[in-house]
Protein backbone atom coordinates (compact mmCIF):
# COMPACT_ATOMS: atom_id res chain seq x y z
CA UNK A 1 0.00 0.00 0.00
CA UNK A 2 1.57 2.97 -1.31
CA UNK A 3 1.75 5.96 1.58
CA UNK A 4 -0.98 7.63 -0.64
CA UNK A 5 -3.27 5.21 0.25
CA UNK A 6 -2.08 4.10 3.83
CA UNK A 7 -5.11 4.46 6.05
CA UNK A 8 -5.11 5.00 9.81
CA UNK A 9 -8.46 5.36 11.87
CA UNK A 10 -8.45 6.67 15.79
CA UNK A 11 -11.23 5.29 17.89
CA UNK A 12 -12.13 8.46 20.14
CA UNK A 13 -13.63 7.55 23.34
CA UNK A 14 -13.85 9.37 26.92
CA UNK A 15 -12.02 7.03 28.57
CA UNK A 16 -11.98 4.26 31.67
CA UNK A 17 -10.13 3.66 34.96
CA UNK A 18 -11.76 0.23 34.87
CA UNK A 19 -10.10 -2.59 33.39
CA UNK A 20 -13.08 -4.41 31.93
CA UNK A 21 -14.15 -1.60 30.16
CA UNK A 22 -10.62 -1.52 28.77
CA UNK A 23 -11.73 -5.04 27.85
CA UNK A 24 -14.83 -3.37 25.75
CA UNK A 25 -12.30 -0.93 24.21
CA UNK A 26 -10.22 -3.54 22.58
CA UNK A 27 -13.06 -5.61 21.67
CA UNK A 28 -13.82 -2.71 19.01
CA UNK A 29 -10.28 -1.97 18.28
CA UNK A 30 -10.46 -5.81 17.12
CA UNK A 31 -13.23 -5.12 15.42
CA UNK A 32 -12.45 -2.76 13.26
CA UNK A 33 -9.08 -4.20 12.58
CA UNK A 34 -11.13 -6.86 10.99
CA UNK A 35 -13.87 -4.68 9.50
CA UNK A 36 -10.54 -2.63 7.67
CA UNK A 37 -7.99 -5.19 6.55
CA UNK A 38 -4.62 -3.21 6.70
CA UNK A 39 -6.01 -0.32 8.43
CA UNK A 40 -3.65 0.62 11.13
CA UNK A 41 -6.87 1.70 14.11
CA UNK A 42 -5.53 3.45 17.15
CA UNK A 43 -7.08 4.39 20.16
CA UNK A 44 -7.54 7.61 22.06
CA UNK A 45 -8.70 9.01 25.45
CA UNK A 46 -10.18 12.71 25.70
CA UNK A 47 -9.57 12.64 29.46
CA UNK A 48 -6.26 13.98 30.47
CA UNK A 49 -7.23 13.16 33.77
CA UNK A 50 -8.46 9.52 32.59
CA UNK A 51 -4.89 9.37 30.87
CA UNK A 52 -2.92 11.11 33.54
CA UNK A 53 -4.07 8.64 36.64
CA UNK A 54 -3.64 5.22 34.20
CA UNK A 55 0.23 6.59 33.54
CA UNK A 56 1.42 7.58 37.08
CA UNK A 57 -0.75 4.91 38.98
CA UNK A 58 -0.35 2.09 36.53
CA UNK A 59 2.09 2.57 34.19
CA UNK A 60 -0.44 2.03 31.46
CA UNK A 61 -0.85 4.54 28.02
CA UNK A 62 -3.22 5.13 25.95
CA UNK A 63 -2.74 8.38 23.31
CA UNK A 64 -4.79 11.28 23.01
CA UNK A 65 -6.65 12.31 20.31
CA UNK A 66 -3.63 14.42 18.97
CA UNK A 67 -0.75 12.07 20.26
CA UNK A 68 -2.81 9.18 18.08
CA UNK A 69 -3.04 11.47 14.83
CA UNK A 70 0.48 12.31 15.55
CA UNK A 71 2.26 9.03 15.29
CA UNK A 72 -0.34 7.66 12.55
CA UNK A 73 1.29 10.81 10.01
CA UNK A 74 4.82 9.79 11.28
CA UNK A 75 4.02 5.78 10.44
CA UNK A 76 3.19 7.41 6.99
CA UNK A 77 -0.80 7.66 7.26
CA UNK A 78 -2.07 10.21 4.66
CA UNK A 79 -5.74 9.21 4.77
CA UNK A 80 -6.84 8.84 8.29
CA UNK A 81 -10.38 8.97 10.00
CA UNK A 82 -10.84 10.37 14.00
CA UNK A 83 -13.85 7.94 14.73
CA UNK A 84 -15.83 9.40 17.91
CA UNK A 85 -17.11 6.55 20.16
CA UNK A 86 -19.48 9.06 21.70
CA UNK A 87 -23.06 8.38 22.01
CA UNK A 88 -24.29 11.37 21.19
CA UNK A 89 -22.88 14.70 19.87
CA UNK A 90 -22.37 16.30 23.01
CA UNK A 91 -19.46 18.54 24.32
CA UNK A 92 -17.03 15.22 24.57
CA UNK A 93 -17.69 14.98 20.78
CA UNK A 94 -17.62 19.21 20.04
CA UNK A 95 -14.05 19.35 21.55
CA UNK A 96 -12.66 16.64 20.09
CA UNK A 97 -13.90 17.48 16.59
CA UNK A 98 -12.80 21.25 16.92
CA UNK A 99 -9.60 19.92 17.75
CA UNK A 100 -9.18 17.19 14.81
CA UNK A 101 -10.38 20.32 12.82
CA UNK A 102 -7.47 22.46 13.85
CA UNK A 103 -5.28 19.38 12.82
CA UNK A 104 -6.88 18.91 9.69
CA UNK A 105 -5.83 22.32 8.65
CA UNK A 106 -2.46 22.40 10.23
CA UNK A 107 -1.48 18.89 8.57
CA UNK A 108 -2.87 19.78 5.13
CA UNK A 109 0.05 22.46 5.25
CA UNK A 110 2.34 19.01 5.49
CA UNK A 111 0.97 16.57 3.17
CA UNK A 112 -1.16 15.05 5.87
CA UNK A 113 -3.75 14.25 2.75
CA UNK A 114 -7.06 13.10 3.74
CA UNK A 115 -8.51 14.08 7.67
CA UNK A 116 -12.35 13.26 8.39
CA UNK A 117 -14.55 12.88 11.81
CA UNK A 118 -16.71 9.89 11.64
CA UNK A 119 -19.83 10.87 13.93
CA UNK A 120 -21.43 9.65 17.26
CA UNK A 121 -23.99 6.67 17.75
CA UNK A 122 -26.52 8.89 17.54
CA UNK A 123 -26.32 11.11 14.96
CA UNK A 124 -29.66 11.11 13.11
CA UNK A 125 -33.03 9.41 13.42
CA UNK A 126 -31.84 6.48 11.71
CA UNK A 127 -29.30 5.33 14.00
CA UNK A 128 -31.60 5.63 16.91
CA UNK A 129 -34.10 3.16 15.34
CA UNK A 130 -31.11 0.82 14.34
CA UNK A 131 -30.05 1.22 17.75
CA UNK A 132 -33.27 0.31 19.10
CA UNK A 133 -33.30 -3.26 16.66
CA UNK A 134 -29.74 -4.29 17.86
CA UNK A 135 -30.60 -3.89 21.83
CA UNK A 136 -33.88 -5.77 21.09
CA UNK A 137 -32.34 -9.41 21.85
CA UNK A 138 -31.09 -7.79 25.41
CA UNK A 139 -35.04 -7.18 26.59
CA UNK A 140 -35.75 -10.79 27.45
CA UNK A 141 -38.23 -12.13 29.36
CA UNK A 142 -37.91 -12.78 32.76
CA UNK A 143 -39.33 -15.29 35.19
CA UNK A 144 -39.37 -15.66 39.18
CA UNK A 145 -40.56 -18.72 41.16
CA UNK A 146 -42.94 -18.90 43.10
CA UNK A 147 -44.84 -20.83 45.92
CA UNK A 148 -48.56 -21.38 45.60
CA UNK A 149 -50.31 -21.93 49.11
CA UNK A 150 -50.62 -25.86 48.84
CA UNK A 151 -46.40 -25.27 49.06
CA UNK A 152 -45.95 -26.37 45.47
CA UNK A 153 -43.50 -24.57 43.53
CA UNK A 154 -44.04 -23.17 40.26
CA UNK A 155 -42.91 -20.69 37.41
CA UNK A 156 -44.70 -17.40 37.13
CA UNK A 157 -44.07 -15.03 34.11
CA UNK A 158 -43.20 -11.80 35.80
CA UNK A 159 -42.94 -8.41 33.31
CA UNK A 160 -40.52 -6.40 33.90
CA UNK A 161 -39.30 -2.80 32.55
CA UNK A 162 -35.69 -2.66 31.45
CA UNK A 163 -34.59 1.27 32.34
CA UNK A 164 -31.73 1.90 30.34
CA UNK A 165 -29.13 5.00 31.73
CA UNK A 166 -27.48 7.14 29.93
CA UNK A 167 -24.70 10.23 30.37
CA UNK A 168 -26.70 12.68 29.22
CA UNK A 169 -25.33 16.73 28.69
CA UNK A 170 -26.52 19.99 29.43
CA UNK A 171 -25.96 21.04 25.66
CA UNK A 172 -28.45 20.99 22.79
CA UNK A 173 -27.06 17.66 21.89
CA UNK A 174 -29.46 15.94 24.90
CA UNK A 175 -32.49 16.30 22.54
CA UNK A 176 -30.79 13.12 21.31
CA UNK A 177 -31.65 11.28 24.52
CA UNK A 178 -35.24 12.21 24.55
CA UNK A 179 -35.74 11.39 20.76
CA UNK A 180 -33.89 7.59 21.51
CA UNK A 181 -36.59 7.54 24.47
CA UNK A 182 -39.37 7.93 22.06
CA UNK A 183 -37.91 5.45 19.75
CA UNK A 184 -37.26 3.17 22.58
CA UNK A 185 -40.62 3.48 23.92
CA UNK A 186 -42.55 2.77 20.57
CA UNK A 187 -40.85 -0.09 19.04
CA UNK A 188 -40.11 -1.74 22.81
CA UNK A 189 -42.35 -3.14 25.69
CA UNK A 190 -41.48 -1.24 29.03
CA UNK A 191 -38.13 0.16 27.68
CA UNK A 192 -37.66 3.37 29.36
CA UNK A 193 -34.33 5.45 28.92
CA UNK A 194 -32.99 8.35 31.36
CA UNK A 195 -29.88 10.28 31.69
CA UNK A 196 -27.60 11.62 34.64
CA UNK A 197 -27.38 14.89 33.19
CA UNK A 198 -29.59 15.67 31.25
CA UNK A 199 -33.57 15.28 30.65
CA UNK A 200 -35.31 12.44 30.67
CA UNK A 201 -33.67 12.44 34.45
CA UNK A 202 -34.46 9.80 36.76
CA UNK A 203 -38.17 11.02 38.24
CA UNK A 204 -38.64 11.03 34.40
CA UNK A 205 -38.46 7.80 34.07
CA UNK A 206 -39.32 6.60 37.88
CA UNK A 207 -42.03 7.81 37.23
CA UNK A 208 -42.87 6.00 33.59
CA UNK A 209 -42.04 2.73 35.19
CA UNK A 210 -44.61 2.97 37.97
CA UNK A 211 -47.27 3.65 35.57
CA UNK A 212 -46.24 0.75 33.85
CA UNK A 213 -47.46 -1.59 36.30
CA UNK A 214 -44.30 -3.83 36.53
CA UNK A 215 -42.91 -5.02 39.45
CA UNK A 216 -39.58 -5.95 38.61
CA UNK A 217 -36.81 -3.57 37.31
CA UNK A 218 -34.19 -4.22 35.38
CA UNK A 219 -30.63 -1.61 34.96
CA UNK A 220 -28.84 -1.52 32.57
CA UNK A 221 -25.82 1.49 31.52
CA UNK A 222 -27.08 3.48 28.02
CA UNK A 223 -22.95 3.83 28.01
CA UNK A 224 -20.41 2.55 25.70
CA UNK A 225 -18.40 0.04 28.40
CA UNK A 226 -19.71 -0.34 31.93
CA UNK A 227 -17.16 1.94 33.67
CA UNK A 228 -17.48 4.29 36.90
CA UNK A 229 -20.79 5.91 36.28
CA UNK A 230 -22.39 2.21 35.67
CA UNK A 231 -20.54 0.66 38.63
CA UNK A 232 -21.28 3.87 41.05
CA UNK A 233 -24.49 5.61 39.71
CA UNK A 234 -26.10 2.58 38.26
CA UNK A 235 -25.10 0.10 40.38
CA UNK A 236 -23.60 1.42 43.55
CA UNK A 237 -24.44 1.15 47.05
CA UNK A 238 -24.88 5.16 47.42
CA UNK A 239 -28.37 6.32 48.36
CA UNK A 240 -28.10 7.99 44.85
CA UNK A 241 -27.63 5.00 43.01
CA UNK A 242 -30.20 4.20 40.15
CA UNK A 243 -30.42 1.14 41.78
CA UNK A 244 -31.11 2.61 45.10
CA UNK A 245 -33.60 4.65 44.32
CA UNK A 246 -35.54 1.51 42.40
CA UNK A 247 -34.97 -0.16 45.62
CA UNK A 248 -36.95 2.27 47.92
CA UNK A 249 -39.35 2.10 45.50
CA UNK A 250 -40.57 -1.20 46.14
CA UNK A 251 -39.91 -2.43 42.68
CA UNK A 252 -37.36 -6.11 42.59
CA UNK A 253 -34.09 -4.73 40.84
CA UNK A 254 -31.36 -6.80 38.89
CA UNK A 255 -28.02 -5.01 37.31
CA UNK A 256 -27.25 -6.16 34.26
CA UNK A 257 -23.30 -4.35 33.47
CA UNK A 258 -23.13 -4.55 29.45
CA UNK A 259 -22.02 -1.82 28.13
CA UNK A 260 -23.17 -0.62 24.14
CA UNK A 261 -19.89 -1.57 22.77
CA UNK A 262 -20.66 -5.07 23.79
CA UNK A 263 -22.89 -5.35 21.08
CA UNK A 264 -21.95 -6.32 17.88
CA UNK A 265 -24.77 -4.25 16.14
CA UNK A 266 -23.85 -1.47 17.91
CA UNK A 267 -20.39 -1.52 16.90
CA UNK A 268 -21.84 -2.24 13.45
CA UNK A 269 -23.24 1.20 13.47
CA UNK A 270 -20.04 2.77 14.32
CA UNK A 271 -18.22 1.12 11.32
CA UNK A 272 -21.04 2.28 9.02
CA UNK A 273 -20.08 6.14 10.66
CA UNK A 274 -16.91 5.55 9.73
CA UNK A 275 -17.23 3.92 6.60
CA UNK A 276 -18.90 7.05 5.50
CA UNK A 277 -16.24 8.97 6.48
CA UNK A 278 -13.73 6.88 4.41
CA UNK A 279 -16.02 7.47 1.21
CA UNK A 280 -15.82 11.24 2.32
CA UNK A 281 -12.20 11.69 2.56
CA UNK A 282 -11.81 9.54 -0.94
CA UNK A 283 -13.73 12.47 -2.42
CA UNK A 284 -16.36 9.71 -3.36
CA UNK A 285 -19.30 11.55 -1.67
CA UNK A 286 -19.91 15.30 -0.35
CA UNK A 287 -23.33 14.79 1.79
CA UNK A 288 -23.57 17.88 3.91
CA UNK A 289 -26.13 16.41 6.05
CA UNK A 290 -23.35 14.26 7.46
CA UNK A 291 -21.28 16.81 8.90
CA UNK A 292 -22.17 18.20 12.22
CA UNK A 293 -21.98 21.64 12.60
CA UNK A 294 -18.72 21.12 14.80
Amino acid sequence: MSPEEKMGIVLVSYGSLNSQAWATYEKIRSDYVKAFPGADVRLAFTSDFIRRVLSEKQGIFFHSPLTALAELFNQGCRNVVAQSLHVVPGSEFQHMASSVHVQKNVREKSCFGNLEIGTPLLSSLQDCMKVSKALRPEFQSSEIEGQDHENESFAVSEEVAYVLMGHGTSRSANRVYSQMAKVLKENQKNVFLGTLEGFPGIDEVLLQTKKSGVKKVILMPFLLVAGGHALVDLAGDSANSWRSVFDREGFRTEVILKGLGENDAVVDIFVEHTRKAVLMLKGRIRDATYRLNW
